[in-house]
């Protein structure tokens, strides 16, 4: 059986606690400011990611933190493992954000601007840069800029030393290492230990977390078996109802079960009608 990090010992670097945490609006809103080294006039969360989550179910993705202000989107996501594909890895994110407008309706040259952020804790190209922007240019002339209204942020935690900016610097050594420095990164860190407190979440991270680890090990064995690794494709969604039953139990509201599990609201409010009409069992 894989490891899985004991509840208490979470940090923010932790995609579940990381995921949890930047659903506070006021956190999430001054981290971005500080990636992005501009205001930001207002944040509000995608209602409940109703056209991204399909996808999320069927290719195993899920946005960490998705959210949208006047003029642009924003995806931000936490990455603790060198797994080698972050190239694609954007690709497919950004390019789930804009179906994700396109199927509400938008025509493309409606789209916003789009932002993927990376926060890695580690070096994903190895040439010490703190942060790499990444927009398209023309291969033949690098004066060229092909104006796609996307934009891709890769941070290299490791090198936080390097940043200049004091307040990016500090966050972005918390994220590596965990020690906070700045009001801000203090309280983050609040911050998590309250969620450490909320009753029902540590049993919804050991729902999710414990599927995660069968569904890994099945695709592992199915993979021996027929040389493709579909263990991230499959079963997701029953976990994350599965997660969302457990959180409807403790009296967690339907808007914030979809919030935090990326499900829509529909889904949510049925399954909370569903457990309305169950019998209740006595010993």
């Amino acid at each position: 059986m894989s490891y899985i990090k004991p509840f208490e010992e979470l940090c923010f670097y932790d995609d579940f606690m990381f995921g949890v945490v930047m659903q506070d609006k006021e956190l999430c809103k001054e981290a971005l400011e500080y990636m992005l080294g501009f205001k930001i006039d207002h944040i509000e969360y995608d209602e409940p990611q109703k056209t991204v989550a399909p996808l999320y179910t069927a290719h195993g993705i899920r946005l960490d933190v998705y959210v949208m202000d006047s003029n642009r989107i924003y995806d931000v996501e936490i990455q603790n493992k060198d797994e080698q594909d972050i190239g694609r890895r954007t690709r497919y994110y950004q390019g789930m954000m804009d179906v994700d407008s396109l199927l509400k309706g938008q025509d493309y040259r409606e789209l916003k601007e789009s932002i993927v952020i990376f926060l890695c804790r580690f070096d994903p190209f190895k040439k010490g840069i703190p942060c790499y922007t990444v927009r398209r240019t023309c291969k033949q002339d690098a004066s060229v800029f092909v104006d796609d209204a996307a934009i891709v942020q890769i941070f290299n935690c490791t090198a936080y030393d390097k940043i200049e900016n004091e307040s990016l610097r500090k966050f972005l050594k918390f994220v590596q290492t965990n020690k906070a420095e700045s009001d801000f990164t203090r309280r983050l860190n609040k911050m998590v230990e309250t969620q450490k407190q909320v009753e029902g979440l540590k049993k919804t991270y050991l729902s999710w977390s414990l599927h995660d680890s069968d569904v890994r090990r099945e695709g592992i064995q199915q993979g021996k078996k027929e040389g493709i690794a579909i263990g991230e494709k499959r079963g997701r969604s029953e976990a994350k109802l599965e997660a969302a039953r457990n959180m409807l139990l403790e009296n967690d509201s339907v808007e914030k079960v979809a919030r935090c599990l990326a499900l829509p609201l529909e889904t949510v409010q049925q399954l909370a009608e569903q457990l309305k009409a169950e019998p209740v069992q006595t010993n």
